[in-house]
């Protein structure tokens, strides 16, 4: 489990990595479902009721906006949450190295999880529904430039800051 108290951490980028892969792969399974509901409803006794207008509009509602609109939500307030946790932390300088070379590891990691995606995504039954969903889809073919950005702003805010460095001192250790 994380440890909560503290306020920044170059591991940031890599969980919000992890976290918009699962994320965007339980979200098209899910709608896979969801796409397959539908079709039993559409397929049975179901359509012919006077409810069936609800149901249908209530899963394009679902399946066309909510899931984009919620994975984009969640994705802006993990790159909000990183920048702002950047400002919380006051770090020496010279730890720059490790907050290049973990990032390089994210950006190394986004690569496998991005070409993931990819597969799951052009599986032939999958195909069809992941085209209707580009934002989820624009987001994880260019996941690693979004981390190129948010490690890089992260990177400036967290060792630009005027005071940022400070003294270094053995209980700081």
């Amino acid at each position: 489990m994380r440890n909560l108290t503290k306020k920044a951490d170059p591991t940031d980028v890599i969980f919000m990595l992890v976290i918009l892969f699962f994320l965007a792969v339980a979200m098209v399974v899910a709608l896979y479902a969801n796409s397959k509901i539908k079709d039993i409803i559409d397929t049975t006794v179901l359509n012919e009721s006077a409810a069936y207008s609800s149901i249908t509009s209530s899963f394009a509602t679902v399946n066309e906006l909510t899931v984009q609109r919620g994975y984009l939500l969640f994705f802006g307030i993990l790159i909000i949450g990183i920048i702002a946790s950047s400002f919380l932390i006051r770090v020496h300088p010279v730890f720059i190295f490790i907050y290049i070379i973990t990032l390089s590891v994210a950006i190394f990691v986004a690569v496998y999880l991005a070409n993931s995606y990819e597969l799951i995504v052009s599986n032939t039954q999958l195909s069809a529904l992941a085209e209707n969903y580009a934002m989820m889809t624009f987001v994880m073919q260019h996941i690693i430039k979004i981390l190129v950005g948010v490690g890089a702003i992260s990177l400036i805010i967290i060792f630009g800051k005027l005071f940022g460095g400070g003294s270094v001192s053995s209980t700081d250790i």
